[in-house]
């Protein structure tokens, strides 16, 4: 065990001088209140509440040559403003695929499953809804188990 943490620590060690964490310098964007063009363009705006008080907010950011706002998104600051709507994105779009695939699995065991599909069933789909609002652990639980995806056998290939 104690060779193993001295090796893995090596590495650590080894990549850390090897590879230097390269920031990049912003030298194109400037403070908002120093930018030219931005203070031009507070000047030439309409005074009123929705006009004033975004620009005292923009002032703190960066803004480039055309006095307009712009968000690094180099540093860590801003990760979460990124990954937070993509999370809610994926989950969504997994919800509804998740709400399909149950809805499907469901009919199939049902008598008439084509007429199921052209006339939806509102309590088995409002079932197939409740089901897919966990559908992350239901997919790594079909994952784990092999239903995700079909067997190379279930699979047809036309003859060429």
């Amino acid at each position: 065990m104690k060779r193993i943490s001295t090796f893995i620590l090596g590495i650590f060690c080894l990549v850390k001088i090897l590879f230097r964490l390269a920031l990049a310098e912003n030298k194109a964007l400037v403070p908002c209140s120093q930018s030219t063009a931005f203070v031009e363009l507070m000047k030439n705006a309409p005074d009123g509440y929705y006009t004033t008080k975004p620009f005292r907010a923009y002032s703190q950011l960066l803004c480039g040559d055309d006095g307009l706002p712009h968000l690094v998104l180099d540093r860590l600051s801003f990760a979460i403003d990124v990954l937070i709507p993509i999370g809610i994105f994926l989950y969504i779009a997994g919800f509804i695929g998740w709400t399909g695939r149950c809805y499907l699995g469901f009919i199939r065991k049902s008598d008439a499953p084509e007429l199921k599909e052209l006339f939806i069933d509102i309590p088995l789909f409002i079932a197939s809804l409740s089901i897919a609002l966990l559908w992350p652990l239901a997919a790594f639980k079909d994952f784990v188990s092999g239903d995700l995806v079909a067997k190379d056998e279930e699979i047809p290939i036309s003859v060429r």
